[in-house]
């Protein structure tokens, strides 16, 4: 099969056939009545959010270029000194979600599986697809502030598929800021799976904190900590990009070697 060489015509096109399957997907999967996020995530496996997951996955295995697109396995020693401050902060999430009751068993596992699939597939359409596409015409720090604010405009439109709006905005402001540490440590690891990881952690402690508030009948403060906690992730994912201004991508995957 002929690989394929993904600009950023190619990257926008499977963004907007990613955005079909995530948010007509999670509308068609609540029978058109929007549930809210952490409903959304805990009420059953998304089987749109594995179709785009999937989709995101043969779009970046397609990539002529696997390496730049980050689908190599990075180097355990430098992926554990760049992401650890992105670790901590989630696992301190996973902390403040475990401190309280947790949802039931089940709950907690459904929560679990669409974390993982939420993850694989940001991660691959954003990280991977969409940063590789942006890259391919722009230097580094356009192209990591151009696709973190996409990734911060696309959780605004959750609200359009949960009715939640006042969470997809607090979400859209974490989301981008948190694009920016994300995109950095997935550059300077040169693989995206690292952040996979922690992605994935990070949606399972938010999600389950916010379940375990909603059933106690409390309000969750969870949103706006969440956008506190990222607030130093974007400026050590600025931290990351310094002396990458004006570089192009060969540039940058040589420097994360």
């Amino acid at each position: 099969m002929k690989k394929l060489h993904i600009t950023l015509p190619v990257a926008l096109g499977a963004l907007v056939v990613w955005l079909g399957l995530t948010l007509g997907g999670a509308r068609l999967a609540s029978g058109g009545t929007p549930p809210s996020m952490a409903e959304a995530a805990g009420g059953a496996i998304g089987w749109h959010w594995a179709l785009a997951a999937l989709f995101a996955a043969a779009v970046a295995l397609a990539s002529a270029d696997r390496r730049g697109a980050g689908l190599g396995a990075p180097a355990p020693l430098n992926s554990i000194r760049l992401t650890w401050p992105a670790l901590v902060y989630t696992l301190l999430m996973l902390f403040i979600a475990w401190a309280g009751d947790l949802p039931p068993r089940a709950v907690v596992l459904v929560v679990a599986c669409n974390a993982a699939l939420v993850a694989v597939s940001e991660e691959l359409m954003f990280r991977a697809v969409l940063l590789q596409g942006l890259l391919d015409r722009y230097p580094v720090w356009p192209a990591v502030l151009a696709c973190s604010g996409i990734f911060g405009l696309v959780h605004a439109a959750n609200g359009f598929a949960t009715g939640d709006f006042d969470a997809a905005l607090w979400q859209a402001a974490a989301a981008g800021l948190q694009g920016v540490a994300y995109a950095a440590i997935r550059m300077r690891t040169g693989s995206v799976w690292p952040m996979v990881a922690v992605h994935g952690l990070w949606d399972f402690s938010l999600t389950t904190s916010v379940l375990s508030a909603t059933a106690q009948g409390e309000t969750s403060v969870l949103p706006i900590a969440a956008l506190a906690a990222v607030l130093p992730l974007f400026l050590y994912g600025l931290y990351l990009l310094r002396g990458m201004r004006g570089q192009a991508a060969p540039a940058v995957l040589a420097h994360a070697d």
